[in-house]
């Protein structure tokens, strides 16, 4: 065993769940800030996505570890055979006892113990684990589960965690009812090559009774390259690279020894890295295959048309001369294209550094081809209308990310403003309101309207208000 000859009390690099050794990049403080806002907020579903092993349970957890005592919690995962199995597994969880076995009778059994948490002032939060293997007909008793409401708020939060396939699935023609009713979404990237370092550097401090063991630059550099910054491949790299040094009895961790072990797990991979995530061509070869496909459409659409040949026809004997036809007016030259940053849509799937845009709604009707005047809020000549509603598109912790988003659908003609508010836990949040209406019904119409023409998730907020 290595673990006394480096001067560890436990393995730093296990596999399973554990809180003393969280460690949280860009992307998963920005998944927690999400869940947080969602379940403060208390609307629709929330969906957190990721590839293998980057870290979406494990963010998860750490949530629901904040929640303790404060709301009833149930963490499930898959498989789940049907809806039945499903409410039964849920009511387990809730620790509710009954004798229920149809679908009915447990539902009635659930919105019982719903109602009794919303007396006690208590939120309800379900998180479903490996949701993107769930059969259509569970995910549609999950959304039936959501309909459970009162006249003010939404008895239950349901939180869906898979792979990026989830968003997919939920954009579905079958599934769009579910799909519409997401309003927080993120998708959780991979760890940087600092935060690589800084994360190894994290799980040997938590382990180590003494000074931690050294992994040299080039060695975090190799192990950054083998894994792409995902965690679960990090923890699987490092296991095995602490073996190798143990049985070399190497203290320190060197470029040579690292590359050895990982060279040795790609051929156990069959011979290529890790494939979660993929490979990206670098930024130059991309501007030069770009400058050379621009170059070649240039060439080609400035070549001259070579001139018809001209064709005389046999004039019938007696006719008289036809006269010349009128020169045809010369074309008028197309006026040149929109800029990009005008036509195209927000990133749905963006990393922490860009901007994290509220992520496309499948639309099953045809958008217009230009964007249409949106009709402003309602007003009276003689008083002005008191506006209770704004329609949102996006919220965000960094200011500039937000003011990018309102400056980007300002340009297109919407009247898109900054909203500065602050949620239940003191943490300030910069939102982007596209329009402010005097009653909910002519925010929600707005917002509809805005969905269908953008492809992007729209949701009502009270005005002025978090």
């Amino acid at each position: 065993m290595f673990l006394p000859f480096f001067g560890l009390k436990d393995n730093p690099f296990k596999l399973s769940f554990d809180v003393n050794s969280l460690f949280f990049g860009k992307h998963h403080e920005e998944a927690l800030a999400h869940l947080r806002y969602a379940v403060a907020e208390g609307e629709g579903f929330t969906v957190i996505t990721g590839a293998k092993g980057v870290g979406k349970s494990t963010v998860c957890r750490a949530f629901l570890e904040t929640l303790k005592g404060a709301a009833a919690v149930a963490f499930l995962s898959s498989p789940i055979p049907g809806p039945r199995e499903l409410l039964q597994r849920m009511n387990r969880s809730f620790g509710i006892a009954t004798s229920a076995q149809t679908t009915p009778e447990l539902i009635d059994a659930l919105n019982g113990f719903l109602m009794r948490a919303r007396v006690d002032g208590k939120k309800v939060v379900v998180l479903i684990d490996d949701a993107q293997v769930l059969d259509p007909a569970v995910l549609e008793q999950i959304r039936l589960i959501s309909n459970l409401e009162t006249t003010r708020e939404k008895l239950i939060q349901i939180v869906l965690i898979g792979e990026p396939v989830l968003a997919q699935l939920l954009n579905s023609h079958r599934l769009r009812q579910m799909g519409q009713r997401v309003s927080v979404r993120y998708e959780i990237g991979m760890l940087k090559s600092a935060e690589t370092a800084a994360y190894v550097q994290h799980r040997l401090s938590v382990a180590s009774a003494g000074p931690p063991t050294r992994f040299r630059r080039e060695a975090i550099r190799e192990i950054h390259r083998y894994t792409r910054g995902n965690p679960r491949r990090i923890n699987i790299a490092c296991g095995a690279i602490l073996a190798a040094a143990f049985k070399a009895q190497q203290k320190e961790i060197t470029g040579e020894l690292t590359h050895a072990v990982l060279e040795d797990l790609k051929h156990r991979d069959g011979g290529s890295a890790s494939t979660a995530e993929p490979r990206r061509w670098p930024s130059w070869a991309l501007a030069c295959a770009a400058l050379l496909i621009l170059g070649a459409a240039a060439i080609f659409a400035l070549r001259p048309a070579p001139d018809p040949p001209a064709v005389e026809a046999p004039e019938a004997p007696g006719a008289p001369p036809q006269a010349a036809a009128p020169p045809l007016p010369e074309e008028e030259p197309a006026p040149p294209p929109a800029p990009a940053s005008e036509v195209a849509s927000p990133d749905p799937t963006p990393l922490v550094e860009d901007l994290p845009a509220v992520p496309p709604v499948a639309v099953i009707e045809d958008s217009p081809a230009a964007p249409a005047e949106l009709p402003p809020a309602s007003s009276s000549a003689e008083e002005t209308p008191v506006m209770t509603h704004s329609v949102q598109i996006g919220a965000y912790l960094r200011s500039e990310n937000a003011q990018k988003v309102a400056d980007r659908f300002a340009a297109k003609g919407y009247p898109a403003k900054v909203a500065q508010t602050t949620d239940p836990g003191g943490r300030t949040w910069y939102t982007v309101r596209i329009g402010d209406h005097p009653s909910r019904q002519a925010a929600q119409t707005h917002a509809n309207e805005f969905s269908s023409r953008e492809k992007m998730e729209s949701v009502v907020r009270p005005y002025g208000a978090y």
